[in-house]
């Protein structure tokens, strides 16, 4: 059974391959951090946001995460489990490739009590195509156009269905935000990919930007059975390693260490703990308040040590944070340079205090 000693010490190397060790230079750019993750879960766009931002050694600001929305260097579309996740365009195909048939049985156990007719895809999204060759348009605008086509609108959720099978038909992705509104842009034809390299791709994407970790925890990232995720870490050339009782795989050799005590305010689904728990030993010494599942978590060395919450005003960002012990010195000093760091990304000045974090507050 690994000690805590263990743990902490893989983590310390996962932190580094996850980009929250060394910082990366800036010049890699809001997708360059995409592009060494594989993908990075995005349903929350704030957080996530931070999420990307953070892992560069001059946090990028909200502003500049958007940007890359809005060029199209980076995209956010339903893909994996499937969320919503940010990748760049080279990754698009293969991660769908690999992910788009087991995720399509999945929606099947919703669609089927629905009476969700997939004869009408491809009218439907012939329709969108139509439509979106005037540039991006909101999921509501996309909506009129269908209904103008069919002569009666679709419901939300309908809606929602047919446009979550063009993403995975890889039609559609993520536009420009126009407002507080998100909107959907056409993609250019993709390349076809042979399902077992997709697979290989994906594998390798995740080990590179989680390793190490287990061939189990890229068959969670990815949609993927544990015999095929097996199977494409077997053929993906990684390097295996026994430690502490774990099979753990990366793309060459362990990454260096991040620096011992490394403190961070980690946005909620970060990528650090984005794997099979069922197979990892526990990142916190006690249980974990289940509110912090809907905040942020702190971390030291990889380890939860608390969570944290935020409230935006006009001018400041109140921060909270709640540790599972009192914090030395180099630990409080550490977490006041992230909460600094976060400033920065909001464009507002921090306020940060000790206290029971609040609900509701990870957008």
């Amino acid at each position: 059974m690994p000690t805590t000693s263990d743990i902490r010490a893989i983590q310390r190397a996962r932190l580094t391959s996850v980009g929250l060790g060394a910082l990366r230079p800036a010049d890699d750019g809001v997708p360059g951090v995409v592009a060494r993750l594989g993908a990075v879960q995005s349903q929350e766009l704030h957080s996530s946001a931070w999420g990307v931002a953070q892992r560069l050694a001059a946090p990028a600001t909200l502003a500049e995460v958007q940007a890359a929305l809005a060029e199209g260097s980076m995209v956010r579309t339903h893909i994996l489990r499937p969320t919503w996740h940010y990748v760049v365009p080279e990754d698009l195909a293969p991660l769908m490739t690999a992910t788009a048939a087991r995720v399509r049985r999945a929606m099947l156990s919703a669609e089927r009590p629905r009476g969700f007719d997939h004869s009408l895809l491809p009218r439907r999204h012939a329709v969108i195509a139509e439509a979106l060759k005037g540039g991006p348009l909101t999921r509501k605008e996309i909506g009129v156009a269908l209904a103008e086509a069919e002569g009666t609108p679709l419901d939300t959720w309908h809606l929602g269905q047919v446009m979550m099978h063009a993403e995975l038909d890889l039609l559609v992705a993520s536009g420009p935000i126009r407002g507080k509104q998100a909107t959907y842009r056409l993609l250019p034809e993709q390349k076809a990919w042979d399902e077992d390299e997709a697979r290989i791709h994906l594998v390798r994407a995740y080990v590179r930007g989680h390793g190490p970790c287990r061939a189990e925890d890229a068959a969670w990232w990815g949609t993927l059975t544990k015999t095929a995720a097996r199977a494409a870490v077997a053929d993906a050339g990684l390097t295996r390693h026994e430690l502490a009782g774990l099979t753990l795989w990366t793309d060459g050799d362990l990454p260096e260490p991040s620096p011992e005590g490394t403190v961070r305010l980690l946005s909620v689904y970060d990528e650090l703990f984005c794997h099979d728990f069922k197979g990892w030993p526990s990142l916190t010494g006690d249980a974990m308040p289940s509110r912090w599942l809907y905040t942020g978590l702190v971390t030291v060395d990889g380890m939860i040590a608390g969570g944290w919450s935020r409230v935006l005003k006009a001018q400041s960002v109140d921060i909270t944070v709640e540790l599972t012990e009192e914090p030395s010195p180099r630990v409080w000093a550490a977490i006041e340079a992230e909460a600094g760091r976060y400033g920065e990304f909001c464009g507002l000045e921090p306020t940060l205090t000790r206290g029971p974090v609040a609900e509701g507050t990870i957008g």
